[in-house]
C-alpha cells in the first residue's frame, strides 16, 4: 500500500515469521513484560527482551519442524489466552506453514467445524481447551493430522505428542512465505454463529497495520511509550499491533487474563501511556480507576477497535489520564479489513452524559488517501445518497484473500473493490460514518447500539445492556449491573427519558449472557434464549 502521506512512516514489516526478529534486531534490549508466565516456557519468569522473545519463537519453530510440521503445512493454535500464541503462530510461519489462531473459549460445534475446514491441520493446544472443546483421541485423529499439546502431563491423549518433549529440536529451516501468498487465518468474532476463518497474506496485513504504524501528528506510536495490550491474542488485531511494535519498538506489557487481580498492580509497576482494550473489556475494568494509585495517569492515548466504544468508558479513563492532551482514538474494524473508519475524541467530546445518539456512533471516516466508502440499499445494492440508512461498503487495501471453507460467502460480499461489511450505517455530508447497527440485528426506525450507549451512560451501576429488535413487540433490553442487583424501576424509567419504547427490562448476570471471545454479545443466540425469535435482519453479510 502506498504511504497515508509522503511523511507517513510505514510498518517494518507484514511478514508474522519475522516480526519478532525484526523487532529484536531494531531494539534488542526493549522489554515485554507478561502479566504470567508463558504456557510454552512456565519457568522463564515475566519478564524477556525483544532479543529473548524472538529466540523463544526460534525454539516453537523447531520443535514444531521435528513434530513434522512442512511449508504450507496448515497449523491451528488453539491454547489458552496468552502473548505466546503469538509465538507459536509466528514460529509456524517462519518455516512457511500457515497458522490458524482459535479462540480459547470454543465449545465442540466451533471447534470441530473450524478444524474441519482446514482439513487436517497440525493442531497445537492444551488439556484446557480439548477439555472445553470435549475433543477425544478419536476426535483428534478424524480431524487432525497430528496434536501437540503443551503441558499435558498425564492427560496426554493417545497419538498426542507432547510439546515439551520436542524440547531440544535442531534448528528449523526458514522459508517465510511470498509477500502475496497466504500467511495466516485468524478468525472473526462469531457473534451470529460459527466464526469465518479469514486469511491473509503479508501484503494485506502490512497495509492493514499502516493505521497502527501512522505518526498522527505526533499522536502515534513511540518508542517511549509502555504499550499496555488486553486485547485477546488470537485475533488479528494483535498481529498488526505486532508489527507497529517491530516498527516503532515500545515497552510492551501483555495481559493474558481479564479479570486478573494482579492487573492493578502490573500497571502501577509499568504505568502505560498506550492503553489497547476491547470495547466491552474497558466497562469491565472500569474499577481500576478507583484504585488510590491512579494507574493511568500516564496515559496519552486510549486505543479501542472491532466496535463502537460506549461514550462513558471514553470519559472515565480521558479523565483518569494527567497528560498534557489526552486522546482516545476509536477504530472500527474488521477482521477481514482491519480499521475500516477511525476518529479521536478528546475530553470536550464527550462531557455530556447520556445525549442521544451518542457521539460514539459517530465512528469517524476512512483512511485518507487510500480507502473509500460508501452506503448501499440491502435490497438492490445501489448506491444511496448522503444521509440514508443502508449497508456500509469499503474499497480500500488489506482485504483479506479468502474465508478458508466458504469462500461463497466471501464471494457474497464482494463486488469489485468494494467490500460489504454487513452494517448499517448513515454517510454525512462530511464523509463521517453514524454506524446503525449490524443489518441481522436492525431495529426498524432507531439503532440498537445507541440506545444501549445512552442507558449505560445514564445508569452507572449497569456493567451492560443489550436492546433486542422483536418482530411482534417493542425491542427487548437486556441488561447486567456491577452489583449483580436489579435496576429500581423508577431509576429505570427516567433513564428512559426521550428514547425510543422499550419492553420490560429483562436482568441477567454477566456471566449469563452469551459472549464471543472479544467479548460482543451473540445478540442471535441470546434473542433465542429469551424470546425464541430469529432476527429481523437477512444476514446475509454476516
Amino acid at each position: 500500500m502506498k504511504r497515508i502521506t509522503p511523511f507517513s512512516r510505514t510498518p517494518a514489516t507484514g511478514r508474522y515469521g519475522e516480526a519478532w526478529h525484526i523487532a529484536a534486531q531494531r531494539f534488542p534490549n526493549q522489554q515485554i513484560i507478561l502479566s504470567r508466565p508463558a504456557d510454552i516456557a512456565p519457568d522463564a519468569g515475566t519478564r524477556f527482551t525483544y532479543c529473548q522473545w524472538a529466540a523463544l519463537v526460534d525454539d516453537v519453530a523447531a520443535r514444531l519442524y521435528a513434530a513434522g510440521v512442512r511449508p504450507w503445512d496448515r497449523v491451528a493454535v488453539m491454547k489458552a489466552n496468552h502473548p505466546d500464541v503469538q509465538v507459536v503462530g509466528s514460529a509456524a510461519a517462519r518455516i512457511g506453514a500457515i497458522p490458524f489462531q482459535l479462540a480459547w473459549n470454543h465449545g465442540n460445534e466451533v471447534a470441530t467445524t473450524l478444524l474441519d475446514r482446514m482439513e487436517q491441520p497440525f493442531l497445537v493446544t492444551d488439556p484446557g481447551r480439548l477439555e472445553i472443546a470435549e475433543l477425544d483421541a478419536q476426535t483428534l485423529t478424524k480431524l487432525t493430522r497430528r496434536t501437540i499439546v503443551i503441558g499435558a502431563d498425564s492427560q496426554l491423549p493417545s497419538g498426542a505428542v507432547s510439546f515439551e518433549s520436542l524440547a531440544g529440536s535442531p534448528a528449523a529451516p526458514v522459508e517465510l512465505r511470498a509477500f502475496d501468498e497466504p500467511m495466516v487465518a485468524t478468525h472473526t468474532s462469531g457473534t451470529t454463529g460459527i466464526p469465518k476463518l479469514a486469511l491473509h497474506s503479508a501484503e494485506t496485513l502490512h497495509a492493514i497495520a499502516h493505521v497502527q504504524t501512522e505518526r498522527w501528528g505526533g499522536m502515534g506510536f513511540r518508542h517511549s511509550d509502555t504499550f499496555a495490550f488486553f486485547d485477546p491474542f488470537f485475533h488479528q488485531h494483535t498481529l498488526t499491533a505486532l508489527f507497529a511494535i517491530a516498527t516503532v519498538g515500545p515497552k510492551y506489557l501483555a495481559v493474558a487474563d481479564v479479570p486478573d487481580e494482579n492487573i492493578a498492580d502490573l500497571l502501577a509497576e509499568h504505568r502505560p501511556t498506550i492503553v489497547d482494550m476491547l470495547p466491552n473489556m474497558y466497562l469491565r475494568q472500569e474499577h481500576l480507576l478507583d484504585d488510590p494509585r491512579s494507574l493511568f495517569k500516564q496515559v496519552r492515548f486510549y486505543i479501542s477497535s472491532f466496535d463502537a466504544v460506549h461514550t462513558r468508558s471514553i470519559r472515565k479513563f480521558l479523565n483518569a489520564s494527567e497528560a498534557r492532551l489526552p486522546v482516545w482514538v476509536q477504530s472500527w474494524s474488521q477482521t477481514e479489513n482491519g480499521g475500516l473508519v477511525l476518529r479521536p475524541y478528546f475530553k470536550s467530546m464527550v462531557r455530556k452524559v447520556g445525549q442521544f445518539p451518542p457521539p460514539t456512533q459517530y465512528m469517524g471516516w476512512p483512511l485518507p488517501t487510500v480507502a473509500k466508502i460508501r452506503i448501499t440499499d440491502p435490497a438492490g445494492g445501489k448506491e444511496l445518497p448522503k444521509g440514508e440508512v443502508g449497508l456500509v461498503e469499503i474499497s480500500q487495501p488489506g482485504r483479506c484473500l479468502a474465508y478458508v471453507g466458504e469462500q461463497h460467502r466471501h464471494d457474497n460480499k464482494v463486488s469489485g473493490w468494494w467490500w460489504n461489511t454487513g452494517d448499517l450505517g448513515i454517510k454525512s455530508r462530511s464523509g463521517m460514518i453514524r454506524l446503525v447497527d449490524r443489518e441481522i440485528d436492525r431495529i426498524e426506525g432507531t439503532s440498537g447500539i445507541a440506545i444501549e450507549d445512552v442507558l449505560l451512560d445514564r445508569l452507572p451501576e449497569a456493567s451492560e445492556v443489550i436492546v433486542l429488535a422483536r418482530r411482534e413487540a417493542r425491542p427487548g433490553v437486556v441488561y447486567a449491573t456491577y452489583s449483580g442487583q436489579e435496576i429500581a424501576p423508577q431509576r429505570w424509567r427516567a433513564a428512559l427519558t426521550g428514547l425510543p419504547a422499550l419492553d420490560a427490562p429483562i436482568h441477567l448476570d454477566w456471566d449469563a449472557i452469551p459472549r464471543t471471545a472479544t467479548w460482543k454479545v451473540k445478540r442471535v443466540a441470546l434473542r433465542q434464549q429469551l424470546f425464541n425469535e430469529a432476527p429481523l435482519g437477512t444476514g446475509s453479510w454476516s
